[in-house]
């Protein structure tokens, strides 16, 4: 009897060390919980990226005193305009015009133009076909338009067969530079 005493007083010792736990869930089947989720969207910019710089190589004096001369540009030069406004937006256009041709002694490249021929490598704009720019015209010339529809995109323009042309007449010596982007 002792022995049992003992391993009953043993068992009632150790269960004090134990915690009793009980759970207890009431179903109520008529109340339910609604939950939200939300998410901020702020919309984003019209930019523009990068515009081209033409380098119309090298030529002698010689080459525009006896005719016309049509020059492509040697370097491989790309603009891009990104719209991330969002759908149904005011459209954009991007414009360019050509200041005077000069050198660094004012001396000028006179009637000069640029043709600027390129693709769209990229967007949804649409790139004028061929737009020329007259050295010294007031007017900006429309490069590329789009309509806003979608203002989802990059819309980046390859513009690596530019041309230059200058008509015959007697040139100075120098480098010669000019472009407004507007």
């Amino acid at each position: 009897m002792k022995k049992m005493v003992l391993a009953l007083g043993i068992l009632g010792i150790s269960s004090l060390g134990v915690p009793v736990t009980g759970l207890a869930a009431e179903a109520n089947p008529s109340t339910s919980m609604t939950s939200e989720a939300s998410l901020t969207i702020n919309p984003g910019i019209l930019s523009l990226d990068s515009v081209s710089n033409f380098d119309f190589g090298t030529g002698n004096i010689a080459d525009f005193a006896q005719q016309e001369k049509v020059i492509t540009t040697v370097s491989n030069e790309t603009s891009s305009v990104s719209d991330f406004r969002g759908p149904n937006t005011v459209g954009w256009q991007l414009t360019a015009k050509l200041s005077k041709i000069s050198n660094a002694d004012q001396k000028e490249l006179a009637n000069a133009k640029i043709t600027l021929k390129g693709t769209e490598t990229a967007g949804d704009a649409a790139l004028s076909a061929n737009a020329e720019l007259v050295a010294g015209a007031t007017d900006p010339t429309s490069v590329a338009t789009a309509d806003g529809a979608t203002g989802l995109a990059i819309n980046t323009f390859d513009f690596s067969t530019t041309t230059l042309t200058v008509p015959q007449q007697n040139v100075y010596s120098g480098d010669y530079t000019g472009m407004d982007i507007i």
